[in-house]
């Protein structure tokens, strides 16, 4: 009987243990970051993680959260110590030497190396790879020749010494370059795991291999539904990881994102100009960057819009301030493709380079005729016009229309469309002229001269002509504050060959959850970091 209630009370007091452990947790758990699950909402599922090749908004905001570049862009969108801990620069600045941590690990918790990054960068630049970012790591010597097939692997400026230490020579200065190390494409590979995913490779959950901040979990990505992605023990960035995940749903298309967000359905997301007071008043956090650029664009390999005189005397017959009576909320006007915001050297580019616009011809009517006899045409034929589905797009094409109408006595057609189906026409081609957007991905002129490159996977103006790569060329060699006559020379050529007719620039909106802090937005199509990200719970 006595050994009985010895078990009793055994029993009892490990109970009662217990008991308060689970108390403790269940009061201490929410109030510990660590615990924290931050969630968000990608419009479109990502065609692969691969970082190599990947090219859409949505990979890329998982892959820079899954993976760490020698580089890391801080919160200020500066170049800060990522897998290597320190660098040096030649005073030439053609040379860069990285030192990378101790220890470094994936996921999985093998080794990663300097070849890891090298292997990574060759595969960008490899031409077997066709990757549609290979463009940005051009600077690297004898990187276009590589991808263009005319220079071997082995003249590439990159090599590993030993296993924590790098060396990148370039081919020319790059102002920009430690920044672009931060990017996708320079993202490390780990040559064993990629041959062993046979051709699966950031396609699936169990084929992708991680060293950044995060890690897909296992059976955490369920195509069309959703990405869960989880702390990544393995990290050892001077960066704390604080939350403990994050769970991306994919295409959920809130009606009303500052709702989803004020009511805890995720915590924070993309929103439009026009709902910035909805999230003003919701109590929410905002974040904008004005990087976008909408303009008036031509398809340059589509009849009729083949024609120059025909697109100079289109252009030059509008009145700016008449179709732009009603632009979108938040959005300013503007003439320059290249917007006030970029900068080479630190300096502001449209400060340097001047005033370079659009010069409209006097007689627009000359130039139509003109245009007609070399095509042996009698009229111009039927055109539409693309543009988002919104009411003051609408109204621009609307004005629009009326003053070509009455230009060229044709008819001209309004084809109002989704967002996402004016992006992928544009991509594709299948246009003739349209309302469309320069989402910029840097700060440099560069940046946006480089969208109308025949290379350019997003070509707003299908533009294919040699002569204007020739000047992309140039320009990636010689641009720094002190020589932008190759950037001026680009951006001029693109407004002497009227294909594309800048109208305004729009910010791009984030909102948060006001009890959500440090959530990283970096602008230029970088995305959202969520490694700091913080979670205030209630009491």
């Amino acid at each position: 009987m006595k050994y009985i209630n010895i078990i009793k009370k055994t029993m009892i007091i490990i109970l009662a243990v217990s008991l308060a452990i689970a108390a403790a947790a269940c009061k201490n758990e929410p109030d510990d970051p660590h615990f924290n699950i931050i969630y968000y909402n990608i419009d479109n599922e990502p065609v692969t993680l691969d970082p190599q090749i990947a090219n859409d908004a949505g990979a890329r905001l998982v892959i820079l959260n899954i993976f760490e570049g020698l580089v890391r862009l801080d919160k200020n969108n500066d170049p800060a110590p990522g897998a290597a801990m320190s660098w040096d620069i030649s005073t030439d600045k053609m040379m860069y030497t990285f030192t990378l941590r101790n220890n470094l690990k994936w996921n999985d918790g093998s080794e990663l190396t300097a070849e890891d990054f090298v292997y990574g960068i060759k595969r960008s630049l490899s031409p077997e790879t066709a990757s549609p970012t290979a463009s940005t790591l051009f600077a690297i010597k004898n990187a276009e020749k590589f991808n263009n097939g005319e220079a071997s692997e082995d003249a590439l400026g990159i090599f590993s010494i030993g296993n924590n230490k790098l060396m990148i020579q370039l081919e020319y200065p790059d102002s920009d370059f430690l920044s672009v190390l931060a990017t996708p494409p320079a993202m490390p590979c780990s040559e064993k795991f990629f041959k062993s995913s046979t051709g699966q490779y950031g396609r699936r959950d169990d084929k992708i291999i991680s060293n950044g901040a995060f890690y897909v979990r296992e059976n955490g990505w369920e195509h069309g539904e959703y990405i869960y992605i989880r702390r990544n023990e393995q990290y050892t960035g001077e960066n704390e990881v604080i939350p403990a995940g994050v769970n991306i749903t994919i295409g959920k298309n809130y009606d009303n994102v500052c709702a989803a967000v004020a009511s805890g359905t995720i915590d924070c997301g993309s929103i439009s100009s026009s709902e910035t007071e909805l999230a003003k008043s919701s109590g929410l956090w905002l974040t904008s960057f004005g990087d976008t650029i909408w303009g008036l664009s031509f398809n340059t390999q589509k009849d009729p819009m083949k024609s120059l005189k025909l697109r100079q005397a289109l252009l030059s017959s509008l009145d700016r301030n008449y179709i732009l009576k009603t632009i979108p909320d938040g959005c300013n006007k503007t003439e320059y493709i290249i917007p006030s915001s970029a900068e080479t050297d630190g300096k502001k580019y449209r400060t340097l380079a001047g005033d370079i616009k659009f010069v409209p011809s006097d007689e627009p009517g000359k130039l139509l005729k003109e245009a007609l006899t070399e095509a042996g045409l009698a009229s111009v034929p039927a055109i539409t016009i693309l543009c988002p589905n919104d009411e003051a797009s609408q109204s621009i094409v609307n004005n629009t229309i009326e003053t070509w109408n009455k230009l060229t006595n044709g008819y001209f057609n309004k084809e109002p469309v989704s967002m996402s189906e004016l992006r992928d026409r544009i991509t594709d081609g299948n246009f003739e002229a349209a309302i469309a957007p320069l989402t910029i991905q840097g700060e440099t002129p560069l940046s946006t001269l480089e969208m109308f490159d025949s290379s350019s996977d997003y070509n707003a103006a299908a533009l294919h002509d040699s002569n204007y790569d020739k000047r992309i060329v140039q320009v990636r060699k010689n641009l720094s504050s002190d020589n932008v006559g190759a950037a001026v020379e680009a951006e001029k050529y693109l407004c002497d060959n009227a294909v594309f007719f800048p109208l305004y620039t729009e910010n791009r909106f984030y909102a948060s959850a006001s009890n959500v802090e440090n959530i990283i937005f970096h602008p230029y199509g970088a995305e959202a970091d969520f490694i700091s990200a913080k979670k205030i719970l209630d009491d």
